[in-house]
């Protein structure tokens, strides 16, 4: 008998969901983290369709986040229709907007549906996946309520990504060291997909050189740039005050063509991270306050803190907001603003 859960749900209990059987009506899947999203779809794909039969058991319709980008008619009709070959057809939505706004279309085909989505025949599934779920809609309270699973895939906490990407290397008969792990996890922003597009360059390279370790500097080579790193060779020169130094950080960023929006946010992010980092002390309290979850970025932001006064910190927090109002109301450009921002940051104390 399967559980009735009224809310979203997270990835862990979808999986121990999954484990239990794979007799729900409908899933509604929902989140950032699409690499998982799409291995759920894989999965459920494996266990209600037989082997072959994916092209006339499997439906897809894709929608543009509008409930009146889908066809109701052909949805209603292809849920009264049973499979050709597979214990359950599958029916995949994308984007249908069923569970963010109101739906749209004609009373009566509004009302078949909400019915339709109550009450799903056992031999269909309904995968939903969806940009955005509002966990009070109305008919997403509904089809919980009738037996439907929905969850909210959020990117991994960093110690899963780690035992993740060390059990993908240790397939490959590869070790990876913690400090790269955790460098590779922050440049592609705790991604899945990219994580894995990035392994793909690294797993080839290894078997070209026959290598067996996997060091940080392979990840420096091999990997997409650090842009947080970028950001700590900035603040180091700041904090030595040299303004050339800084200032030729700056438009490495620039060449790179990162926006300066962009510069100036990662900027004033650093200058806040180290004001808490300053005040922690610690490698492990700045982990428990909730900046960083990696101790490898940790540490480099209690060993940059403890170069800088607290004072000079404050003072760059607030030149971030100058340059910031300066862009805005139109006296300076992004890249003028950034310039300024630096210059002043190197000559606080």
């Amino acid at each position: 008998m399967m559980p009735i859960i009224e809310k979203l749900t997270d990835y862990r209990r979808l999986s121990e969901d999954l484990e239990r059987s794979v007799d729900r009506p409908a899933y509604i899947l929902t989140g950032e983290e699409t690499f998982l999203i799409r291995q759920i779809c894989a999965r459920l794909s494996s266990s209600l369709v037989t082997k072959g039969a994916e092209t006339i058991d499997i439906v897809r319709l894709d929608g543009d986040g509008k409930s009146s980008s889908i066809d109701m008619v052909r949805l209603l009709a292809e849920l009264s229709t049973p499979p050709f070959l597979s214990q359950r057809k599958m029916i995949c939505l994308n984007r249908t907007g069923f569970f963010s706004g109101v739906l749209s279309g004609g009373d009566g085909i509004v009302a078949d549906l909400e019915k339709a989505l109550t009450e799903i025949p056992s031999h269909s599934c309904l995968i939903f996946v969806e940009e955005s779920v509002v966990s009070n809609n109305r008919l997403l309270r509904q089809v919980l309520r009738a037996g439907a699973l929905g969850a909210k895939i959020i990117r991994q906490p960093i110690n899963e990504l780690l035992k993740w990407v060390s059990g993908l290397c240790g397939r490959e008969g590869l070790r990876i060291t913690r400090e790269a792990a955790e460098s590779l996890i922050l440049r592609c922003d705790y991604s899945m997909s990219d994580l894995m597009n990035e392994l793909s360059t690294v797993f080839l390279y290894y078997r070209y050189t026959a290598g067996h370790s996997i060091i940080v500097d392979d990840i420096d080579l091999l990997c997409r740039e650090d842009l947080s790193g970028q950001i700590i060779y900035l603040t180091e020169a700041i904090a030595s005050g040299r303004i050339d130094e800084a200032l030729q950080k700056l438009d490495i960023l620039l060449a790179r063509r990162e926006p300066p929006p962009y510069i100036q946010a990662m900027l004033a992010r650093q200058s806040r991270d180290l004001v808490i980092a300053k005040e922690c002390g610690t490698s492990g309290r700045i982990v428990e306050s909730g900046v960083t979850q990696s101790d490898y970025f940790a540490r480099k932001l209690s060993s940059q803190a403890r170069r800088f006064s607290l004072s000079k910190l404050e003072q760059m927090i607030e030149n971030s907001f100058q340059s910031d109002f300066a862009v805005k109301t139109g006296k300076l450009d992004g890249e003028d603003a950034l310039a300024i921002q630096v210059i002043r940051a190197c000559q606080a104390v």
